[in-house]
């Protein structure tokens, strides 16, 4: 049996203290000498079959207290933190004397952890704005009508004329500066749309009115912020052959295109399909933003002093999920921060105040959650949890913060505060004249 008491300390912390039961203490001293005995071999036993006397002699008493201690520690932390109402923030600092852990005896310790540090509410209804929806306008259809119409588009070859903006070409380079060639100065075969400015200012320019098979030379001169340095503000000499040349061909808008598109049968069916889609999307958009704006105002008004673990470990979060997305474009951390020229200390400092700004936003929503009594179930943060591991499965560190206590009360935490979000602009939302101009 576990009995625990809680006393405040400094610096937003609380301290258990825990009292364990000399029943406890028995068990935890078997479970000791049974993991001991799993793990040694002991000449003339069998793996687990070694007594506790032959245990004792053969690995020392003073490994089996410090593996009783381990288990009683953690164990007994668990139980009473489900005893008490706090949420601890990071690993608990211990104290106890091992001197004191013997079988038949009660054993007390203090657990002082960090924990979520009071907020001072201020306004977080009554907003000085509404939800805005937006507006679709012709012109927007229209733009979506052009891609569509782009997506279905045929390449022809382009006989008789030079090339010109938006033509496809293919064509062969050579650079060089002061005679010498350079790194990435030259192409065999390098497909290109004319106009879309992939290469330096002024270098697609050139290839205009040229045919299949001219060569070109011309001169020009890397900007002063290119990406690779040494090249910043270098005159370059290119030759240039144009090797194929396509252009375009983009469907008409009709009856046959639209079926070609989307399941309607006439360009009016299909505009109007491209309008409801475009509103719909304002109208997440609009609501995305309408929550942003609620959270900002809510945590502008509140006032909470952050603890430096909470930012930190924010801060470990979001590097992780910035490396979660380098993967996704198979780019590693290390080569992320050579090119953009950081070291991981860097990296950390520009990530501080993201990490403040999350950190307050997120302790002030679940104060304003629990004003509410909005919570998540033992449900959700399952299916969470489940969700973010199939999203990363061969991220060991992040299933073991995910199934920890700590990662699935930050779980807890977020959507209780996603479902206060929804239920705040659900409640804003009959005293803006969104409804009247959706009716």
């Amino acid at each position: 049996m576990v009995t625990v008491s809680t006393r405040p300390a400094p610096g937003s912390r609380v301290a258990l203290e825990i009292e364990v039961s000399p029943t406890d203490v028995d068990r935890h001293f078997a479970t000791a000498y049974r993991h001991l005995a799993e793990r040694t071999r002991v000449p003339g036993f069998r793996p687990g079959k070694a007594p506790r006397h032959v245990i004792d002699r053969f690995v020392g008493r003073a490994s089996v207290v410090a593996e009783a201690v381990d288990h009683l520690v953690n164990e007994s932390y668990d139980a009473a933190l489900d005893q008490v109402a706090i949420v601890p923030i990071d690993q608990p600092e211990l104290d106890l004397d091992s001197a004191t852990v013997v079988e038949g005896a009660t054993v007390r310790f203090t657990a002082t952890v960090a924990v979520r540090p009071e907020v001072t509410l201020g306004a977080y209804t009554d907003y000085p704005f509404s939800l805005e929806p937006a507006e679709v306008t012709d012109e927007q259809v229209e733009a979506v009508m052009t891609d569509l119409r782009e997506q279905q588009a045929i390449l022809r070859p382009v006989d008789g004329r030079g090339a010109a903006n938006g033509d496809i070409a293919a064509v062969k380079f050579a650079g060089t500066i002061d005679g010498e060639p350079f790194d990435g100065g030259s192409a065999d075969r390098l497909p290109l749309v004319i106009g879309e400015d992939r290469m330096i200012p002024g270098w697609e320019e050139q290839l205009v009115g040229m045919t299949i098979d001219q060569t070109k030379g011309f001169d020009l001169t890397f900007p002063d912020d290119y990406r690779v340095e040494k090249l910043r503000g270098r005159r370059a000499h290119f030759v240039v052959t144009l090797l194929d040349l396509r252009e375009r061909i983009l469907p008409e808008v009709d009856d046959a295109f639209a079926k070609s598109v989307a399941e309607v049968d006439t360009v009016d069916e299909l505009r109007a399909e491209v309008r409801d889609a475009l509103a719909r999307r304002g109208a997440d958009e609009a609501r995305h933003h309408f929550a942003d704006r609620i959270i900002d105002f809510a945590t502008a008004n509140a006032g909470v002093d952050l603890p430096e673990v909470m930012i930190a470990n924010e801060i470990e979060i979001m590097r992780d999920e910035l490396r979660n997305r380098l993967a996704a474009q198979q780019i590693g951390m290390e080569r992320y921060l050579e090119m953009a020229r950081q070291s991981p200390e860097e990296l950390a400092a520009e990530l501080r105040e993201p990490a403040s700004r999350r950190v307050k936003s997120l302790l002030v929503l679940s104060a304003i959650a629990e004003k509410e009594g909005i919570d998540a179930s033992p449900e959700q943060i399952d299916a969470e949890v489940s969700d973010q591991l199939a999203r990363y499965p061969d991220e060991p560190r992040l299933r073991e913060y995910l199934t920890s206590r700590r990662g699935r009360s930050y779980l807890r935490m977020t959507l209780r505060n996603r479902t206060l979000v929804d239920t705040l602009i659900e409640r804003a939302l009959p005293a803006t004249p969104t409804d009247e101009t959706t009716e």
